[in-house]
């Protein structure tokens, strides 16, 4: 079946882009480029790694340990599932999505408990909020109060998700699975190649942001918010410049959890192309509309925050 005429023109229109404005779109892949070896290759990488290394290493029963009593009972998830969703709350994008559908794969998720995981187990990293974004807004906000406003809302949408797949919450059993016999060779290879995809994608998305930049006829911050809902690293730089004050903080961190259409991207490359996956009912659709609830909760939880309490 041909694909639309729109779908096949549109690498020609960017293409076209790319040609009238050279200098703009090295300027764009640049910005991107950058920010992916300053600020997410260090920090996400090493956590790529280890995480795996850990689920290689038989560990995740030991790490959970402490952990896996209160994940298990709020969330109704498996050890493994716990082992994804805390890793992907520390961790930051797309890693939850990975070791979710790695896990998956492998049959140690259900197909119920890992719809339900995805949901829900794919989030900036509390370092890349009190770091970037924090470093980034107009004035400062306490971080407890950054932090409630992104992570609280993952509660109500855990209840969302569990009622929309069927998930029975009551600490389901791990199914056996083959597990994750990975050489520390292979582990390296594998996240090497997930750095790149998360970095051509960041580079694309940012060449994007920056071209939205030059629709003069759009109010700033319109063209901010259309930025960070294109990529959001270099999405939220801008909404902290056209936003005043602490206004920016619920659009910025909004921007965060919505994780842009890079992050989707990002994540659906992540999660891979198979036919399992289709024929097993995953939809990245469900995972988009469950970011942009989460963005719509996150917006409205920080509002109600800096209305309610007498910040300084």
């Amino acid at each position: 079946m041909d694909r639309p005429v729109l779908f096949r023109g549109l690498p020609i229109f960017l293409l076209a882009l790319l040609l009238l404005f050279p200098g703009l779109s090295v300027q764009g892949a640049s910005q991107g480029l950058l920010l992916w070896a300053n600020v997410v290759l260090p920090t996400l990488a090493p956590f790529l790694i280890c995480t795996q290394c850990v689920r290689a290493a038989d560990g995740v029963r030991l790490l959970m340990r402490p952990f896996y009593p209160v994940l298990g009972r709020v969330f109704g998830l498996s050890l493994q599932g716990s082992y994804i969703l805390l890793c992907g709350l520390l961790c930051g994008y797309p890693l939850g999505a990975k070791l979710c559908g790695d896990a998956w794969e492998q049959g140690e998720l259900s197909d119920a408990e890992a719809q339900y995981l995805l949901a829900i187990c794919n989030h900036p990293s509390p370092m890349f909020l009190l770091g970037y974004v924090s470093g980034q807004l107009p004035q400062p906000v306490p971080a407890w109060v950054l932090l409630a406003g992104l992570y609280l809302p993952i509660l109500p949408l855990s209840w969302l998700a569990a009622s929309r797949y069927r998930f029975q919450k009551g600490n389901p059993a791990a199914l056996p699975g083959q597990g994750a016999r990975l050489s520390l060779d292979r582990i390296l290879l594998s996240s090497a190649e997930t750095m790149v995809l998360i970095g051509g994608y960041m580079m694309l998305f940012s060449i994007l942001a920056l071209w939205l930049r030059q629709l003069t006829f759009l109010p700033g911050q319109v063209q901010a918010l259309l930025a960070g809902a294109a990529e959001m690293t270099t999405g939220i730089h801008q909404i902290c410049q056209s936003f005043p004050g602490r206004s920016a903080v619920p659009p910025a961190v909004a921007a965060a959890a919505f994780g842009g259409v890079s992050g989707i991207c990002q994540t659906r490359g992540v999660l891979g192309t198979g036919l399992r996956m289709e024929n097993a009912g995953w939809s990245i659709r469900h995972y988009v509309l469950w970011k942009l609830l989460h963005a719509v909760l996150t917006w409205g939880a920080l509002t109600l925050l800096l209305q309610a309490l007498p910040l300084r």
